[in-house]
């Protein structure tokens, strides 16, 4: 699982590098993020929560991802679920919301909790 978690860790990390720099409110707490500061990153986000209403559709699909990311890589999976569940629900029905990567980075979390199967090889039997 502590495997799993730094992989992912990884992904996010990459797909928060595209999203960099864009002047979002976003920005410290993506900034945090990027640079593993997690405890950070979720003061950051929290911060930002009473916010969440007011940002744009795309900003709030981030911040839903990266603040389930950041729970995630916490090891607070039950928090991670309450952002990313919604985000993926959201995003099945207008994928274009977030970058390839991003949607990467939630595919990947979403199989880690457990709540999608991996790879059709990975599932066959021997």
């Amino acid at each position: 699982m502590k495997v799993g978690i730094v992989w992912l860790a990884s992904l996010a990390l990459a797909a928060a590098s595209l999203v960099l720099g864009c002047g979002s409110p976003l920005q410290p707490a993506l900034d945090a993020f990027e640079a593993g500061r997690l405890p950070d990153a979720a003061r950051e986000f929290r911060a930002l929560e009473p916010d969440f209403e007011h940002l744009s559709a795309h900003d709030q699909a981030r911040y839903a991802l990266f603040r389930g990311l950041t729970e995630l890589s916490l090891g607070d999976a039950r928090r991670a679920d309450a952002w990313l569940g919604p985000l993926k629900a959201a995003l099945d029905a207008e994928p274009r919301t977030l970058s390839a990567a991003e949607r990467g980075a939630l595919l990947a979390a979403w199989r880690s909790m457990g709540r999608m199967p991996g790879p059709a090889s990975a599932n066959a039997s021997p």
